[in-house]
């Protein structure tokens, strides 16, 4: 069962845009004007997509007119975009010891979603927030926040 399947293609545009960078891949939505920073993208059309349904608000608070396109994401940040793209519910439980901040409601909506386990196994009660999220991070958010099954298949020769 998928959490938010209207919300699938703009997650698979955050992916391709941070985390596999395909030239001319773009969302069904046309690009726009959201930020200032990201005309020169080919990836504009999946940010205007995700900004277009609030999974991306801007990286320059309060102001937020810009996206950072060549930015690198960071773990929290990540957990930002997986909250707002699933509509997690809100939660007062708090598992890590180092989420504070702006993005700590976000760590913890995605921890009792069952989506990140901690950075530090197997004691898991750090979610290490601002270290960049690497692209097999990523694939377990995805494949938990997705319900996805994992497969022993693997088409890639650097994956074990």
């Amino acid at each position: 069962m998928l959490r938010r399947p209207a919300r699938i293609p703009f997650i698979i545009a955050v992916c391709s845009m941070v985390l596999v960078p395909v030239a001319g891949a773009t969302a069904d939505l046309a690009p726009g004007g959201t930020f200032l920073d990201d005309d020169n993208s080919e990836h504009q059309g999946s940010i205007e997509a995700i900004a277009a349904v609030g999974i991306t608000q801007g990286c320059n608070p309060p102001r937020n007119d810009l996206f950072c396109p060549r930015d690198a994401v960071t773990r929290e940040q990540m957990a930002a975009f997986l909250v707002r793209a699933l509509d997690l519910p809100a939660t007062v439980d708090s598992p890590f010891t180092d989420s504070s901040g702006v993005f700590e409601d976000d760590i913890n909506r995605l921890a009792a979603a069952g989506i990140t386990r901690g950075c530090n196994p197997p004691a898991n009660i750090h979610f290490c927030p601002s270290t960049v999220v690497t692209r097999d991070q990523m694939a377990a958010f995805l494949v938990r926040g997705l319900d996805l099954p994992p497969t022993v298949d693997s088409p890639f020769t650097d994956s074990s």
